[in-house]
């Protein structure tokens, strides 16, 4: 009843616990016949059935007669197809033109407002720069007068 397995590759038989078995039967399987423990042992595999019927001459996969195609009425769902498909692209046109009228118009806004800021910050420069030369040039003759006064105290040193 157990037969051996065939050796592995390294020449060695090796089983896992499910693939040992017990030399010496349970006892609920000595009761029993060889029929009642293997109760398919004896069944065979039926064999398929030839579904074909030799008088029918279309094959089994054969849809059998088609029923004539109205190509009008196809032609004339095509065309209500693409009508209704024109109709939905000129609304998305408008819609898409309706939109780049108020992206125009808020680009436009927002390039004046922009350029107004770029024009105050222009005079803000500009005053500053003003203000930073006047500062300079108050500087430069304050030094004129200093170093006058010092030449002016230099020659009166010297005539003295």
């Amino acid at each position: 009843m157990d037969t051996a397995l065939p050796l592995q590759q390294d020449g060695e038989n090796r089983h896992s616990q499910d693939d040992i078995k017990a030399t010496v039967p349970a006892p609920e399987e000595s009761n029993m016949s060889s029929i009642q423990r293997h109760p398919h042992a004896n069944r065979r595999t039926p064999e398929p059935q030839d579904d074909r019927q030799p008088n029918n001459p279309d094959p089994p996969d054969t849809p059998g007669v088609l029923e004539p195609f109205n190509w009008d009425e196809f032609e004339a769902r095509y065309e209500a197809a693409l009508q209704e498909a024109d109709e939905r692209e000129q609304e998305i046109l408008k819609e898409a033109d309706a939109l780049s009228k108020y992206f125009k118009i808020w680009a436009a806004s927002a390039s004046a407002h922009d350029d107004e800021r770029a024009a105050k910050r222009l005079q803000t420069r500009r005053r500053f720069v003003n203000l930073a030369e006047d500062k300079m040039e108050r500087k430069q003759q304050h030094y004129d007068q200093v170093v006058r006064a010092f030449e002016s105290a230099l020659a009166l040193l010297k005539s003295q």
